[in-house]
């Protein structure tokens, strides 16, 4: 595992877990996204009522539950997509690109994290008002951390600010 900086954009809110079809926009809006940054949206773990488990797969093999889940109205409570490169030993230090829309935990949120030197070069302002499509909008933030001391542990608010050594907070939103 190497250290790397990573820029992520965390937008907490309301998400409606029963409308399948903004669930489908969402994974199409990041999948665009993920292949205008030049990388492949080629992992994904999917929640929903009949899927229990969050487990990553490919998007070959998971992309037809999203689909029957969807066609099927149901609830949906977390979706992430990634990009992984082919020699990956953990996904969660080893992605190129994490996105989530989750219901899951305490707080609702929306987190799209990617390498640092990708941020500079978007313009992460229509990302964002993009993102916010997605999600009943109330706060956020734009946060740089290694991504040894996983980004979605920070935005889960499951821990103090103040235990990520490397967090540097660089916009609310």
């Amino acid at each position: 595992m190497v250290e790397r900086l990573t820029t992520s954009v965390v937008l907490y809110g309301e998400i409606d877990s029963v409308d399948s079809k903004k669930w489908l926009d969402f994974y199409n809006y990041v999948s665009n996204f993920i292949k205008s940054i030049n990388l492949v949206p080629n992992y994904m773990a999917l929640s929903s009522k009949s899927i229990k488990s969050s487990k990553i797969s490919s998007v070959k093999r998971l992309e037809k539950n999203l689909f029957k889940a969807v066609e099927s109205k149901e609830e949906i409570s977390s979706l992430s997509i990634y990009s992984l490169p082919d020699n990956f030993e953990t996904a969660a230090f080893d992605y190129n690109a994490y996105i989530c829309r989750t219901t899951r935990l305490k707080y609702s949120h929306i987190i799209v994290t990617i390498p640092i030197e990708i941020f500079e070069k978007i313009d992460h302002k229509e990302f964002i008002m993009g993102l916010k499509n997605f999600i009943d909008f109330k706060d956020g933030e734009i946060f740089n951390m290694s991504i040894l001391e996983s980004p979605q542990l920070y935005a889960s608010k499951a821990n103090a600010p103040s235990t990520f050594k490397t967090l540097e907070v660089t916009a609310n939103i």
